[in-house]
């Protein structure tokens, strides 16, 4: 074996061999980090104490019935086994038994119940980003995928904004305070917004994020920050604390460039659209004043109008006849009435008809009136008129024709003529 070569494929088959028959099955005490469930129903996790770690997954079947999360200690039953493809081996679980919640997990849900209490995590400290940010500051690793996501993202939305990139220590010994000097002195520079973050990892890769120091560096920054700490799962005291928290570092470039260069390229496009129609309308409104200015078009332009005020006295005429007419002819109406009306009241009109008016001295006599009353009367018809008188109580006309004929004719052609 030492001096023959093998394939990396054989080297680990042996390696699995060695364990599985050295470390048949096992049962193992530890903390629960990094825990996933994936599509597929198989479920992945870290098993970890203070100076090691180791990973475990169980697969999908097993009937766990614990429902397992981040900080929990538990009690695995399992195998040791090789995963060849990336080289490393685990734990295939049979049975998981909780043991209790991780320390580390305890100072968690403890640092955050004090800092919710002290108004850490209050919505209305929070400010909102503006719409468009042209400095953006950058506190992470800068060996990590967080700064090459970050930095892609925003040269790929909005490369015109400026990036101010602090070389971060996100993990170990310093690093809480190394993340607490980033914030102060972005805070120093012209930046319109701040992100702070790193990749994914467990628990304690992200424990930096939930250090009491740092909490109070974002409280205190004047500068808006955004948290980007692990993946879209992942929770720290850095995310209730910002402005603003986003799942990824890549969604958190994207939240500080929410109006993209194509974006303002289409603004700009319809400014100068608009630009443009309204130098046209103004070129035109100015052609037409121009027009209007040329001597021969202003001769024009008076002779259209005074047409136009000709046809409308034409109209103003035609209207005046018209209500001239009907007043003309209400006028005549009215007067043919008050003419008929007068000849009705004519007292000599009956007389055309045959009748006789019955008179005494100034006096006609009426229909209620009794002849009894009179010594004598005149009776008076249309060609003549004659006198009666009454002679023991009966009427005996005495004719006298000749002397008053002439006379009641004239009078009736006079009262004629008068209607």
């Amino acid at each position: 074996m030492e001096n023959k070569i093998i394939s990396v494929s054989e080297l680990t088959f042996l390696i699995s061999s060695v364990l599985e028959e050295n470390i048949s099955y096992t049962r193992v005490e530890g903390e629960i980090s990094n825990y996933k469930r994936h599509s597929s129903g198989h479920q992945y996790f870290t098993l970890k104490d203070e100076n090691a770690q180791i990973s475990c997954v169980i697969w999908r079947g097993k009937s766990i019935s614990t429902k397992l999360s981040d900080g929990m200690k538990v009690v695995i039953d399992g195998r040791i086994a090789v995963y060849p493809p990336q080289g490393k081996y685990q734990i295939d679980c049979d049975k998981v038994r909780p043991k209790g919640v991780g320390d580390l997990y305890i100072k968690f849900e403890q640092l955050k119940q004090k800092l919710q209490e002290a108004g850490y995590f209050d919505t209305s400290r929070k400010r909102r980003l503006d719409q468009m940010m042209m400095s953006v500051g950058v506190a992470t690793s800068p060996t990590g995928a967080a700064i090459k996501d970050i930095f892609s993202t925003l040269e790929r939305r909005f490369p015109l904004a400026k990036v101010y990139f602090r070389p971060t220590l996100v993990q170990g010994d310093g690093s809480a305070k190394d993340i607490c000097l980033a914030i102060e002195e972005l805070n120093r520079c012209p930046v319109d917004v701040i992100i702070i973050g790193r990749g994914g990892g467990s628990l304690e890769d992200l424990w930096s994020f939930n250090s009491e120091k740092v909490a109070e560096a974002i409280f205190n920054s004047k500068k808006p920050i955004v948290s980007a700490v692990g993946h879209e799962t992942d929770f720290t005291i850095a995310d209730f604390v910002a402005d603003l928290r986003a799942a990824t570092p890549t969604a958190a470039a994207e939240l500080v460039s929410p109006f993209t260069v194509d974006l303002l390229k289409s603004q700009i496009e319809l400014s100068a659209n608009s630009i443009e129609r309204a130098m046209n309308f103004k070129i035109e409104s100015l052609k037409e004043l121009i027009e209007t200015l040329n001597p021969e078009n202003m001769l024009k332009q008076i002779f259209n109008r005074l047409k136009v005020q000709q046809q409308r006295i034409d109209e103003f005429q035609v209207r005046l006849e018209r209500s001239e007419k009907r007043l003309v002819e209400s006028k005549k109406n009215r007067i043919n009435g008050l003419y008929s009306h007068l000849l009705s009241l004519n007292p000599y009109a009956p007389l055309n008809k045959g009748y006789a008016l019955l008179k005494y001295k100034e006096h006609f006599l009426s229909t209620n009136q009794s002849l009894k009353d009179y010594d004598s009367f005149d009776i008076i018809r249309k060609n003549e008129t004659v006198t009666a008188s009454l002679i023991n109580n009966v009427s005996s006309p005495i004719v006298q024709a000749k002397a008053k004929k002439k006379s009641i004719k004239k009078k009736i052609e006079n009262a004629n003529e008068l209607f």
